[in-house]
């Protein structure tokens, strides 16, 4: 009777694995947040970078998106603000007159600001002092390449997971856009 018993809990597992569970699985990756450089589009007659900054969407019309502008003259990149309808710099990169906007928000992520480690890295840090657990924050910045036409940026940035991932911004002076890029 043992046995009988046995065999049937363990056909009864067996169907009930094979035939009948019928789980469905996440794919993390599009709960993966990214940060890339999208487009250029236009914002005030004026040719304009789109960044993104969130979780992956099939559909990216839907995604958190920012409108940056890189100055290479003023060494600055600069963010659209909606509020004031105007370009705010957030990021000034001169060699001996480094600024950077206070409380920065890009967006899915939290506000951070940057201090200066040398000429291409910047490491940012919560304005609040720590931040909570399980939120999204942007751990560093570094520039990759500054040229008159473009700037390459490396964002590292973490999940509310803490796993750590790196996007790239590339961004354009659309003044100098018909220029080579090592010039």
């Amino acid at each position: 009777m043992k046995k009988r018993n046995k065999l049937k809990i363990f056909l009864y597992v067996i169907f009930t694995v094979c035939f009948t569970n019928k789980m469905k699985a996440q794919i993390l990756e599009f709960y993966k947040p990214i940060i890339i450089s999208y487009k250029s589009g236009l914002l005030n007659n004026k040719k304009v970078d789109l960044g993104i900054f969130d979780y992956f969407k099939q559909d990216t019309s839907m995604m958190k998106y920012e409108y940056l502008k890189y100055n290479s003259d003023e060494e600055s990149l600069s963010k659209y603000d909606k509020e004031s309808k105007s370009f705010q710099n957030i990021i000034c990169f001169k060699s001996g007159n480094f600024r950077a906007q206070e409380k920065i928000k890009l967006g899915i992520f939290h506000e951070f600001n940057l201090t200066k480690e040398d000429d291409e890295n910047f490491i940012a840090s919560s304005p609040y002092g720590r931040y909570p657990s399980h939120i999204q924050v942007i751990k560093s910045i570094e520039v990759l390449q500054k040229t008159k036409k473009t700037l390459i940026l490396k964002i590292d940035y973490q999940d509310e997971f803490e796993w750590k991932y790196f996007g790239i911004l590339i961004l354009t002076d659309y003044k100098y856009e018909n220029l080579e890029d090592d010039e």
